[in-house]
């Protein structure tokens, strides 16, 4: 598995995980589902959570970052921005078959539970927040929020 997809299954994990200290919402039913991008039909995955739960989280790596250094003896290493994208169908999510738990607080519990949060317990690829951690990329017909973090690379 190369280095990003890994990145984004140990995010998922990291989501998924109890954490008594950063507990998860609780939806009132079914399941917050999240998915990464490179799974195969993105929008129909999509469309099928956001249809029947009415919220989804997407871990996404929309590029590389800055090299650390142009060392072409060293291998690549560089900070990676890492994105999670909420899609919230405000209308289902909040109706009865719903889970309730809106798109923010789902923005919030992601900054709560990566910030400052590591896959190798190692200083040297914590994930942090970007300097706008959070933004809003459409609100109708589908609320979409996106949590930017960075964090080090190195492909080795």
């Amino acid at each position: 598995m190369n280095i990003f997809s890994k990145l984004q299954q140990d995010v998922i994990a990291r989501l998924t995980a109890t954490v008594p200290t950063i507990p998860s919402p609780i939806p009132a039913s079914g399941t917050v589902q999240w998915v990464t991008e490179d799974i195969g039909d993105l929008a129909n995955i999509v469309t099928r959570a956001i249809g029947k739960v009415g919220v989804v989280g997407i871990v996404l790596t929309p590029g590389g970052g800055k090299m650390y250094a142009l060392d072409h003896k060293l291998p690549p290493a560089f900070i990676c921005p890492l994105m999670i994208q909420i899609q919230e169908n405000v209308t289902v999510n909040r109706g009865a078959a719903g889970t309730k738990i809106s798109a923010l607080d789902l923005v919030q519990f992601c900054m709560k539970r990566l910030h400052n949060w590591s896959p190798t317990n190692q200083r040297l690829n914590c994930l942090y927040l970007e300097e706008t951690p959070f933004v809003l990329i459409e609100e109708y017909p589908t609320l979409t929020y996106n949590v930017k973090f960075s964090t080090g690379v190195t492909i080795s």
